[in-house]
């Protein structure tokens, strides 16, 4: 090689990942290693002039590789590399690779490769041959650079907990209960038998249980104590006591280590961090008694969304806190309706459907809900909820979730229906659908409860559930619907995109990814009769059910995390920025490395819908 240009692919080695992973010295030698080739438009590489070979980094120009069967598996550019999942074969290669314009390629031997795996996690990880363990690694990387900025999150509960408080006996008084309180300077006591905790009693509970109530305060004080507290244990990341306060709507965890407490962490505690804000945000929501009062908190969803994004906190886990901000502010807007006039003619269950119903709310959600009636009502009755649907829907808006443009919503009579004017409509869409049905179906095939009488809701879903059970044909109908989008394989180069309202090229990461593995975990739930509606859960579901392999649902769920740590990441540059927030991504904005595991993602989802339109429709 004309040592000329080392300098150029030292500077190229230097700036790829996971090769920036190595140190100079190791850099420097790589660099002396690497063979150069040119190709022109049309020539190709396969089977044995790709198999066992190496690693194929494209310098400048584009290529494109082809499936066996024909069908594209990618388009790659500048940065882009391949080749490393035919290193261990001989003979026949999985596909073939066609060069698009002139490329120069740089060229790592497999000896030198594999030594460098070796010899390197991060290396061997980025170039394993399962796209689920590539993306893995950078989701953990994801989170290890979290805990390199002191990220509170990924730590234990150890790290923070205090061993300073109220413990006391179910036989001690109410008197000496509110005396070890305040000897503590705590909010609670906790109630230990025999070095188990049994009990929590809140100074709140003291004063509404036992004074208020005329209770005498030399009773024991397991007459007013909450049973079974939420706990959480020692070991447990820092993360958990979010979930766990908001989920519970508490502000005192008690710590578990091998059974017994050993102290308290509290949402005071780590609100110093910004941490806790949502707790609060739920406490002043349940507080408000009007609208304009609300609309004033919910500019606050966006500085937790923030927050949790920029600490690296796990999609997941921000979608959830944002869909129990979500669920307080209709709770909130219902109770401040109901208040304010007179009883419900009927029971109803108020239900979210969409991406509340899964627990995916982000800054960009919009609502979907409707209204479940006990029966059939007058007019007269049922003007009573249309004026409540409106109010909480119209208020919704203000506190920023926006009216949805499909009219999915309590405040449209088609979605405010008697539980048998639902079955009705359940059995029309699943039974003998046309396509407006299917576009309902799928709308409403995810519900979660809101508000009411949830025995309603629970009803209905069983009686859905029922009528899609074997129900091989329907299946077959909404996979053929989910599959009418695909990823977009063509990535970058010739990248088949959308354009915006400027005539710039984007992604639509929502759309045209992140939901196509929403799509593919319902019908995996529907096809196994489960309830859940959360995506990953429903991903855990079917491979507990065997719907699906253990690799196959690592694969979607490292895909889905990896798709919305990006699209959350997007959004916050988009609002640190002032520009207009969106799910659309404009390829020449992404670093290579965010192009090369888009690439991964794509795949899977690929290949988990072939997967599914075999299973479900006969491969037709």
């Amino acid at each position: 090689m004309d040592q000329s240009l080392l300098p150029n692919i030292y500077d190229f080695i230097s700036h790829t990942y996971p090769f920036t992973r190595l140190n100079t010295l190791e850099q420097d030698a790589l660099a002396a290693q690497v063979k150069i080739s040119y190709y022109t438009p049309e020539e190709t590489l396969q089977d044995e002039s790709l198999t066992g070979i190496g690693l194929f980094m494209i310098r400048t120009g584009a290529v494109e590789q082809i499936n066996k069967d024909g069908t594209l598996r990618a388009r790659l550019g500048v940065g882009d590399s391949f080749g490393f999942t035919q290193l261990n074969k001989k003979g026949s290669s999985d596909y073939t690779v066609r060069f698009l314009e002139n490329t120069l390629l740089y060229i790592i031997s497999k000896q030198v490769l594999e030594f460098i795996i070796a010899k390197n996690q991060h290396v061997s990880e980025y170039f394993d041959s399962k796209d689920w363990v590539r993306l893995s690694s950078v989701n953990h990387l994801a989170n290890n650079k979290s805990a390199a900025a002191n990220s509170h999150f990924s730590r234990p509960v150890s790290d923070f907990y205090l061993n300073d408080c109220a413990l006391v006996s179910p036989k001690s008084t109410i008197r000496q209960t509110a005396q070890e309180i305040g000897l503590k300077h705590a909010e609670c006591a906790f109630i230990v038998d025999n070095n188990k905790l049994i009990g929590v009693v809140t100074k709140s509970d003291i004063t509404l249980r036992a004074v208020a109530a005329g209770v005498d305060p030399s009773e024991e004080v397991s007459a007013i104590m909450s049973k079974n507290p939420v706990t959480i244990n020692l070991t447990d990341p820092l993360y958990h006591s979010l979930e766990l306060m908001i989920e519970h709507n508490i502000k005192v965890l008690p710590v578990i280590d091998r059974g017994q407490i050993v102290g308290i962490i509290t949402a005071s505690q780590l609100l110093q961090n910004s941490q806790l804000q949502a707790v609060f945000l739920l406490k002043a929501i349940k507080q408000q008694t009007k609208v304009s009062e609300l609309k004033k908190l919910s500019a606050q969803k966006q500085e937790i969304f923030k927050t949790l994004v920029e600490n690296d906190v796990s999609p997941q886990i921000i979608q959830l806190v944002m869909s129990k901000i979500a669920d307080a502010f209709n709770k909130k807007l219902i109770d401040i309706y109901l208040n304010e006039h007179e009883k419900a003619p009927c029971n109803f269950a108020w239900i979210a459907a969409g991406s509340l119903a899964r627990s995916e709310v982000q800054l960009l959600s919009d609502q979907d809900n409707a209204l479940i009636l006990e029966r059939d009502c007058t007019d007269t009755e049922l003007k009573y909820f249309k004026d409540m649907a409106d109010f909480v829907c119209h208020g919704l808006d203000e506190c920023g979730y926006a009216l949805c443009d499909g009219n999915y919503m309590a405040s449209n009579p088609k979605w405010c229906l008697s539980y048998s004017n639902w079955c009705k409509n359940y059995e029309k869409w699943i039974l003998n659908p046309d396509h407006d049905d299917l576009l309902n179906v799928l709308v409403f095939m995810d519900l979660r409860f809101i508000y009411g009488d949830e025995f309603l809701l629970n009803k209905l879903k069983s009686h859905m559930l029922k009528l899609t059970g074997d129900n091989s044909r329907f299946l077959a109908i909404i996979t053929n619907l989910t599959l009418a989008v695909n990823p977009p394989l063509g990535l970058f180069k010739q990248f088949v995109l959308t354009k915006d309202g400027q005539n710039k090229p984007y992604l639509n990461i929502k759309k045209q990814a992140v939901n196509l593995i929403v799509e593919l975990a319902r019908i995996y739930a529907l096809s196994s009769g489960s309830l859940i509606t959360e995506t990953p859960d429903r991903l855990k579901a079917a491979a507990e059910s065997q719907k699906i392999s253990k690799d196959d649902e690592r694969e979607l769920s490292e895909a889905l995390y990896f798709l919305n740590s990006l699209r959350f990441k997007h959004q916050i540059n988009a609002l640190n920025n002032n520009e207009e927030l969106s799910n659309n991504l404009v390829p020449d904005t992404l670093s290579q490395f965010e192009r090369n595991h888009l690439k991964d993602a794509f795949r899977i989802i690929a290949k988990q819908q072939e997967a599914a339109k075999f299973r479900f429709c006969g491969g037709i």
